[in-house]
This record gives C-alpha cells, sequence and structure tokens, in this order.
C-alpha cells in the first residue's frame, strides 16, 4: 500500500490517502501521551506530518540532531487499528 497524501486534524487524528482509493483514519490521542511520540502534544508539530511511500514521519526539531525523527510504517498503523 502506497500512500498518496496524509493530513493531519486538530484532534490528532491522521488521514491517510492510499494510491487504491482508500482512507484511513488514525488516532493518535492516546499515542501523544506516550513517551516515543510526546513531542506530538504540540499541535504544530503533530501538524507537519510528512509522507513517504510507506510510512508517515516528522521530523527531528531544528537545531536537535541527538533526537531523531518520528516514522511510522503503514504496517505499524494498520497492525494498531486492528
Amino acid at each position: 500500500m502506497k500512500i498518496t497524501n496524509v493530513y493531519a486534524t486538530d484532534d490528532y487524528k491522521l488521514l491517510i490517502d492510499f494510491e487504491e482509493g482508500n482512507q484511513v483514519r488514525f488516532n493518535m490521542q492516546r499515542m501523544v501521551e506516550t513517551i516515543p511520540f510526546l513531542r506530538l502534544r504540540d499541535l504544530e508539530v503533530f501538524k507537519d506530518v510528512k509522507f513517504e511511500d510507506k510510512a508517515v514521519c516528522w521530523d527531528a526539531p531544528d537545531g536537535k540532531p541527538e533526537v531523531m525523527p518520528l516514522r511510522m510504517t503503514v504496517d505499524n498503523i494498520l497492525f494498531a487499528l486492528r
């Protein structure tokens, strides 16, 4: 499944479009309260989501090379939805 677009909403949900015409709504409200995703609590950072062929990602903060970018693959997202 290849991602063609991703939209971040004001209530911490991602709307992910796929090339087959399908769309997934992924609720991240609980995830942004966990340690790996804490920086996404800042709505501006959350809404700066990007996508690759098979993943959604957020860049590392400017000036902080010690902080890794965040990345979730389509498989991770679909598994979490089960």
